[in-house]
């Protein structure tokens, strides 16, 4: 059976794709610089960004199953690929910001991180396979909305990990070296957009065609500022240091 999609079905899913795969490159490159460079902030980096869009995996690859099978996942396999992954980015994030602050609670946080994480997961799991009502509903191809608990507990992530990104880019603005200061104003400008964008996402107000291809593209450009915020390319560095 082909599926019927609308053009709105359209921009959600494919504009959640593109999002993926960017996310996904931008991920990928840190961790290719982590291997030349050493430096564990661009591992840990690399990996909470390619963990912390997995709120989009669902509606992205679903697309992309939509398109070759013709058929759409079923809402267990839709919700599981969406929402298994929560927990992971804050841990990574956690680690890298732990490194720069707090570095003697460093295990202490991360073990509770990882505790409370698989509490998360397993109680997830149980749902998924008992009963999916409790965590939440598929709405159409490309949609979904969370039960309060589950919905509570993404937001608690999202504040978590946007407080400490903030903290860690202003972070910077201490050091004398303009290029570190410039990676810092672009990890704010990182998550504010996602953060912003992701309200927006969630169905905070009604999204128009347009409004929402101003909305991902909102989510896309804060991949690109989260990479400019470990690595600055030489042209970033002329076009915003060129005075310096």
């Amino acid at each position: 059976m082909v599926i019927a999609l609308t053009l709105e079905d359209y921009l959600q899913g494919s504009l959640a794709l593109i999002f993926i795969i960017i996310s996904f490159i931008v991920g990928i490159k840190l961790l290719m610089k982590y291997l030349t460079h050493k430096q564990n902030a661009l591992l840990f980096a690399g990996l909470s960004w390619i963990f912390i869009v997995s709120p989009w995996f669902n509606t992205g690859f679903n697309f992309l199953y939509v398109i070759i099978a013709g058929a759409s996942m079923t809402d267990q396999v839709y919700l599981l690929i969406g929402y298994f992954w929560i927990p992971v980015p804050l841990v990574f994030w956690l680690a890298l910001y732990t490194d720069l602050k707090y570095k003697k609670m460093q295990k202490k946080i991360i073990l509770l991180t990882i505790i409370q994480g698989i509490v998360y997961e397993i109680i997830f799991i149980y749902f998924i396979l008992t009963d999916i009502s409790v965590i939440g509903v598929k709405n159409g191809y490309f949609n979904d909305e969370l039960n309060l608990p589950y919905l509570i507990y993404v937001l608690i992530i999202l504040v978590i990990a946007i407080t400490t990104g903030f903290s860690f880019g202003l972070e910077s603005f201490k050091s004398e070296n303009p290029e570190i200061k410039l990676k810092g104003k672009f990890i704010l400008a990182a998550w504010a957009s996602f953060f912003i964008g992701g309200l927006l996402d969630a169905g905070l107000v009604p999204l128009s065609p347009i409004t929402l291809i101003l909305v991902r593209l909102l989510l896309i450009s804060s991949a690109f500022e989260f990479y400019f915020g470990f690595f600055l390319p030489n042209w970033i560095k002329e076009l915003f240091l060129k005075e310096e």
